[in-house]
Formats: structure tokens, sequence, C-alpha cells
């Protein structure tokens, strides 16, 4: 990640320090970011995150950095108005769900057999959430169906097509994620998104700019699930994953996902009805597991990947 000069004529810096209450498992995290990053919006490289934002009109970008050594987070902002500070950084905190007691988490989904060696395996574990919930709502929909890069390529397509560019102090960040004003009369034909996918973001688009529907933490999950489910093309699948990241919702599990359920006994024939009655005993934490069930099937399948690999080698 490349950074020019600090000093931004149109802005001012701001340096600062949160600091977490451990464990926290940030390597992962930022990973879980990484994958899934938007290019020329999101940078993740290492032990930093950083991005481009949007707040009343005005442009700006913020960087965070964890240390090996401590429990803190370097984050240095650029916006030009300095009233916004606090709530730039509320953002951040949610983005790394700072406010978790992993400890209490942790020793909670612990003590089921199943989530046992992964809460030992990855202690820290939170939940990623989100600058905007509108772009969060646009990436679960393009991720339906699809792998994780697929929709990072298609996210990043609408970034690119329609964001608005930037100039940042990171040469790397280059656009404003277009918001739902933008998004509603975009046409998205060409950008390799099918027909339905972009006709749901544009239905989420023209509710959230007529402020019939609002994504982020006030919003009751069960209410959220209910209206954006009534869009042709979301399921409960899509609404829960927007509920995990963007409602801050502790208790949201998308159920129905196919790794979730794979991820528990290496089982396609696992229904999400049984994965649903199981995750009744992970309450009211069932996002954490989410995340920890995951974690723990991507490093499985790594780890498969890195015998065959070895394998190969020694023929």
């Amino acid at each position: 990640m490349t950074r020019k000069s600090i000093t931004q004529s149109n802005g001012d810096t701001v340096r600062t320090t949160l600091t977490y209450k451990p464990p926290f498992d940030w390597k992962s995290h930022l990973a879980f970011l990484r994958y899934r990053s938007i290019k020329g919006v999101e940078i993740v490289t290492g032990n930093r995150y950083a991005r481009s934002i949007s707040l009343d009109g005005l442009d700006g970008d913020f960087l965070v950095e964890f240390s090996e050594d401590n429990y803190n987070i370097e984050i240095l902002i650029n916006f030009p108005d300095s009233t916004q500070l606090y709530r730039i950084i509320d953002r951040i905190k949610s983005i790394f769900d700072l406010s978790a007691d992993s400890k209490q988490i942790d020793n909670f989904l612990g003590k089921d057999e199943v989530l046992k060696p992964m809460v030992k395996k990855f202690p820290g574990s939170r939940v990623p959430g989100c600058w905007d919930g509108f772009e969060v709502a646009v990436r679960a929909v393009l991720g339906q169906q699809v792998t994780v890069k697929a929709a990072s390529t298609l996210v990043s397509r609408i970034a690119e097509h329609h964001g608005r560019q930037y100039v940042s102090t990171m040469d790397e960040l280059t656009y404003i994620f277009p918001d739902p004003v933008k998004i509603q009369k975009a046409k998205m034909d060409g950008l390799g998104i099918v027909t339905q996918r972009i006709a749901a973001i544009q239905g989420i688009a023209d509710q959230v700019t007529r402020g019939t529907m609002i994504i982020n933490s006030t919003v009751d999950t069960r209410e959220f699930v209910e209206q954006i489910c009534e869009i042709k093309g979301i399921g409960e699948w899509t609404a829960y994953y927007i509920a995990m990241r963007a409602l801050n919702d502790s208790d949201a599990f998308p159920y129905s996902d196919l790794i979730l359920r794979r991820a528990m006994n290496d089982d396609e024939k696992l229904t999400a009805k049984k994965l649903l009655k199981h995750s009744k005993i992970w309450q009211p934490w069932r996002a954490y597991s989410a995340i920890l069930l995951w974690k723990n099937y991507g490093a499985t399948l790594n780890q498969k990947a890195k015998k065959i690999t070895r394998k190969r080698k020694n023929i």
C-alpha cells in the first residue's frame, strides 16, 4: 500500500489510536475484508486496511493499521470536515467489531462440541461490519450463487463504471462507491451482471433513496428481512448476510448457506432446516458461529490443497 504526503489541501488529516480488548483474530478479519475488497474503493495489504468514504456530499479516506506488539489500532483519517470525525471513527469501530467482548463470546460458543475446536483455532473471531449498508447490500446480491471472487469482480466493475472519481493520498484509492441515487438510474448492462440481480439491486436503491428502507444498526432484523425479501430475487440468505454485516446483529445467521452446512460435518445432506435447529444453542451469538464455520471450512480446504500439491511434487 503506497502512500503520498499525508497533508491535504482540501481538508484536515487526523491521527488517532483505538484500543481493543483481546483476543482479536485481526489477521483473519483483514483476510475476510481483503478477499471481498472493492478495487479502487478498498485496499487491504499486510496489517493495513484503507478505503475511500463519502459523508454528506464530502469525500475522504482513512487508513487503519494493526500492530503485532500491542492491542492498539492506528488510524489516519483524511476528511475535509472535522465535525464528522467521531462519526467516521464509529463506523471504523463497526467494520472491525471493536465493541465485541471476544472472551465472553468464545467462552459461550466453545461449550458446543462442534465449535469448540474452531474457537480454539481462531480465538477472538469477530464479525466484519461495513462502512455503508447499501454497499454491503449490493455486494450481497451480487454474491448470490457465485464465488466470492466473482462477486468482488462484479462489485468492482460497478464502482469503476458508476462510482465517482477520487484523488486520494493513497494511489490505489480511485473511486467513491456509487450511492443509491446513482445506482437507481445506472445502466449496468455489459458488466456481466444478470438482469435479475440488476433489478434487485435497483429495487433496494429505490427504497433507500425514497427513505422507505434503512440499512443500519437502528433497524430491527426481523422487520428488515421481511421487507427486503419482498424484492424479487432476494431471499433470506441475502437478507441475513446483510443483517450480519450492516445491521450489526450478533444473532443474524444465514442458515441456508451451503458452506455453513458443509462446514458442520462435510455433509451436503444436512438441510438448512436442520442447521437452523442446531443453531439455536448458539444464540445470541450465531453471527459469530457463522464466521467460525466459514473460517474453518476455508482453512480445511487450504490444507487439502497443500496436501495435493505436495503429492504432485513427489510424483
